[in-house]
C-alpha cells in the first residue's frame, strides 16, 4: 500500500504532467493513456486519484490557485500603503507568470470550459484571493480606486501581465527592471483616481 508521501507525489506527479499536456495539446488534445504515460504510472493509477477528467481538471485548477495565491500574496505587508501593496502583488503576478510558463500557456485553455465550469472556477480563485479583493475594497473606500466592483479593477489593472509575460516566453518582447516599473505604474494609473497616480 502507498504511504501518504508516496500518494502525495504520485498526485503530484499527476497534475504537472497534465498541465504539460493542457500547455501543448489543449485540454481535448491527449488522452488519459497519454497522461499515464507522461507521469509514468498506470492507466489505473490515474482513478484512484481523480474521479474522472472532470475532476482531474478541477483538482489542477485548485492548484494552480494555490500555487498562484502563494507567490502574489507571499511577503505582502498588510500595513503598507494601499497603493504599495498593490505594486506587491502586481510583482508577485509578474513573477509568478515568469516562472511558471506551463500554468501561464495552459491558462486559455481554462477559458474554453463549459460555463458553469468556469464560473466555479472563477468563485474558487476569488474566494482564495480575498486579500486582493479586500485591498481593492479598502483603496475604493479610501477613494484611490475608480468606483469600480472588484471584478473590473483587477480586469482592467491585472490582466495585462499574463498577456505580457506569454510574450515575453514567444521571445516577441523582453522586460527590463525599469520597464517592468513603469508597467506596474501604468496598471495602477488604469484603475486610479486621476489624482492618485502611483510614485
Amino acid at each position: 500500500m502507498l504511504t501518504d508521501r508516496a500518494s502525495a507525489d504520485k498526485h503530484t506527479l499527476i497534475l504537472r504532467a497534465t498541465l504539460e499536456l493542457l500547455a501543448t495539446c489543449g485540454f481535448h488534445g491527449f488522452s488519459m493513456k497519454q497522461l499515464a504515460e507522461r507521469a509514468g504510472v498506470a492507466a489505473g493509477t490515474l482513478y484512484l486519484y481523480f474521479k474522472d477528467r472532470e475532476d482531474l481538471i478541477r483538482q489542477l485548477h485548485q492548484e494552480i490557485i494555490q500555487t498562484f495565491v502563494h507567490h502574489v500574496l507571499s511577503g505582502l505587508d498588510s500595513n503598507a500603503p494601499l497603493a504599495e501593496q498593490y505594486r506587491h502583488i502586481c510583482l508577485g503576478f509578474w513573477r509568478f507568470c515568469l516562472d511558471n510558463p506551463n500554468i501561464l500557456m495552459g491558462k486559455g485553455q481554462f477559458e474554453h470550459l463549459p460555463a458553469d465550469l468556469l464560473r466555479d472556477h472563477h468563485q474558487d480563485a476569488w474566494q482564495a484571493l480575498q486579500p486582493l479583493a479586500d485591498l481593492l475594497d479598502a483603496c475604493r473606500a479610501a477613494g484611490l480606486v475608480k468606483p469600480l466592483s472588484n471584478e473590473i479593477l483587477a480586469t482592467l489593472g491585472l490582466d495585462l501581465f499574463p498577456g505580457l509575460a506569454r510574450k515575453v516566453h514567444l521571445g516577441l518582447v523582453n522586460v527590463d527592471e525599469l520597464e517592468l516599473d513603469e508597467i506596474v505604474r501604468a496598471s495602477w494609473d488604469a484603475i486610479a483616481c486621476h489624482s492618485n497616480h502611483l510614485k
